[in-house]
């Protein structure tokens, strides 16, 4: 019933298979342009491909060159080695094609409590490979010898395949470029800088260094012709190099000019980070807040980044738990009577280290643990997100305090607030003493050197959607003696009028930047990794038995937007053959529901293709379902 529901309702519809544009851009060079463009030389009769061919044509190439390992890219060679290709990778990215079960394995608890912050768009079933190569390798083929470079960047692995023929000059650079100078997006590039000793999670692009320093060993090459993966073909490849660093340049400008992780790390590890892709170009940062206060009203006793508000009746209220210790100090200050009880407990934001021990403090204690409505599905189900930092641990049973709700606790009035800073599923919480003192949580959103926006996979949106732009608006309105609390940085803060606008003006100018950095519609969709996403993003299902999962998205486009969800299964498993269409109004989400039959047990990955406009983004996203 439910199918043919879905078709008199017009939800399933097939697409009739439309024929490919073939360009050649050689004699003996075509490119097959589609979602992933197809390179296929031709030499005596017989066919390199690089990329794959996005037709699946069963005629017959010798091998598949494939630059890095992602699935959205990879998946337009596999057939072609299904048909007796030899494929040839990168020998860095062996493991993340022929090894891919393990990672998920790994994966299925190991994305909880992760700071290294990755994409996983890895490959759901493995491509046996006849060849690995590194930088410096030919390949030989038929007269012909392709040039092997190493181009990290969009992947930690990636390589570029450069090759003459016909007299001109071919470069095969993968995800590295797009276009005339542009770039698909900066998600993928968050990763750790070892020289500098610094984690993933707080490395903001940082393969971006590896982007600028691999466009320049291609721009050495001198090509005439640059194939990215995806995008148009380049005819002006200096042109278009110049342009993509001097985009991201100004971008990162922009980014540390506001950065909080410089109130961390301070001023000659920052400068270090930036240089790698700035090099010289010193950064105009904002100057320091100007109002940093030590010592914090005594109402407040900071327990490691958790902040316990007591009141003069003995009752105390918290602000985040995130580890054992802040539980064994609370248990402990009632020990001694310094507070009587604990009346309920606020999370500013879903990260780890402020909600592993939120559900054993309220179990000890026995009272309510509060936060925005946007953030209550993920404490109560963080399994069903794929979101940096994750615990494993549920809150059961939030109770939601909407936007600017005002609620009376003895002698403090509270108002709670959506704060989308640090991440989208982020709160605020001002607590108002009688006596005139004001402090405002704002989570990790802000330290006294600007905006924590250093891990990008926690959905930093830029306006006009909810995001920092918001939180700064909402401290413009502050008055009165108030003091800005993050748990992370031990004195309250204060920005100045001036430098609240400089941040605002920094961001405006940022969503112009990163307009002109990505070849969307809308930038946010460059920022953004979980714009299309499955819900939930892990399920457990008996085996023969039934599992539905949906698929939300987020349509950052400023119009109305028609998607197409072609969900893919394992084999042996049922679902709607796609493209599944759901209609989603600008800048607002909408959700479609997927019903699948599973076989036999193990762990099994789910994709899914997602197209709209002129985007056709092959298993673009994934589901993990454990059957058992």
């Amino acid at each position: 019933m439910f199918w043919k529901s879905l078709l008199a309702a017009g939800v399933l519809a097939s697409v009739a298979a439309q024929p490919l544009p073939v360009k050649k851009v050689t004699p003996n060079v075509s490119v097959v342009r589609g979602p992933v463009n197809g390179v296929l030389i031709q030499r005596n009769g017989e066919t390199l491909a690089v990329y794959g061919d996005p037709r699946a044509e069963p005629a017959k190439v010798q091998q598949v060159l494939f630059t890095h390992h992602r699935r959205d890219v990879a998946w337009a060679g596999r057939r072609l080695v299904e048909q007796g290709s030899k494929a040839v990778a990168p020998e860095a990215e062996k493991a993340l094609f022929s090894e891919v079960g393990q990672f998920w394995e790994s994966y299925r608890t190991g994305r909880f409590h992760d700071y290294a912050n990755q994409s996983s768009r890895i490959l759901a079933q493995p491509i046996p490979l006849s060849r690995t190569v590194r930088g410096g390798d030919t390949i030989n083929w038929q007269g012909l010898a392709v040039q092997v470079v190493e181009t990290p960047g969009y992947t930690r692995g990636a390589v570029s395949y450069l090759v003459e023929i016909d007299g001109r000059r071919i470069a095969c650079t993968g995800d590295l470029i797009y276009g005339r100078g542009q770039l698909l997006d900066l998600f993928s590039l968050q990763d750790a800088i070892p020289q500098v000793k610094e984690d993933g999670y707080h490395g903001w692009a940082a393969r971006a260094g590896d982007v600028v320093q691999s466009l320049r060993k291609v721009a050495q090459w001198k090509p005439d012709i640059l194939v990215p993966a995806r995008g148009p073909v380049i005819h002006d490849p200096g042109q278009a190099i110049g342009a993509l660093i001097s985009r991201l340049q100004a971008v990162f400008v922009s980014h540390f000019a506001i950065d909080a992780l410089r109130w961390y790390r301070g001023d000659k590890k920052i400068r270090a980070m930036a240089a790698r892709v700035l090099g010289p170009t010193p950064v105009q940062w904002m100057p320091l807040a100007e109002n940093v206060r030590e010592k914090l009203p005594e109402w407040i006793v900071p327990i490691t980044n958790s902040r316990l508000l007591v009141s003069r009746t003995g009752a105390a209220f918290l602000v985040d738990c995130g580890n054992r210790k802040v539980v064994q100090e609370v248990e402990r200050l009632r020990r001694e009577k310094v507070i009587k009880q604990l009346d309920g407990i606020y999370i500013t934001h879903y990260h780890d280290d402020h909600t592993d021990m939120a559900q054993a403090m309220a179990d000890e204690f026995r009272c309510p643990v509060y936060s925005c409505r946007e953030m209550r599905d993920i404490l109560e189900h963080p399994e069903a997100y794929r979101m940096p930092c994750l615990t494993p641990n549920a809150i059961h049973g939030v109770h939601v305090m909407e936007q600017g709700v005002k609620q009376r606790w003895n002698e403090f009035e509270f108002t709670y607030s959506y704060f989308p800073g640090q991440t989208i599923y982020h709160g605020g919480l001002e607590a108002k003493n009688d006596n005139g003192q004001a402090v405002f949580f704002v989570g990790d959103s802000f330290t006294p050197t600007g905006m924590d926006d250093y891990c990008l996979l926690n959905r930093n949106l830029l306006s006009p959607e909810e995001g920092f732009l918001d939180c700064l608006n909402m401290i413009k309105k502050m008055t009165g003696d108030y003091l800005l609390i993050n748990q992370h940085v031990p004195p309250g803060f204060r920005f100045s009028p001036r430098q609240v606008d400089f941040m605002v003006e920094t961001l405006q100018q940022r969503r112009k930047l990163l307009s002109a950095l990505f070849p969307w519609d809308d930038p946010n969709f460059g920022v953004d990794e979980e714009w299309a996403r499955f819900y939930p993003y892990t399920a457990e299902a008996a085996a023969d038995g039934h599992v539905e999962l949906k698929m939300i998205i987020r349509n950052h486009s400023a119009s109305q937007q028609e998607f197409r969800v072609t969900p893919h299964v394992p084999a042996g498993w049922k679902t709607a053959r796609g493209p599944i269409r759901v209609s989603v109004g600008p800048r607002q989400e909408g959700s479609v529901s997927i019903p699948i039959t599973v076989g036999a047990s193990g762990l099994k990955i789910v994709t899914a293709d997602v197209a709209f406009g002129p985007w056709d983004l092959r298993e673009w996203t994934e589901a993990m379902v454990t059957v058992k």
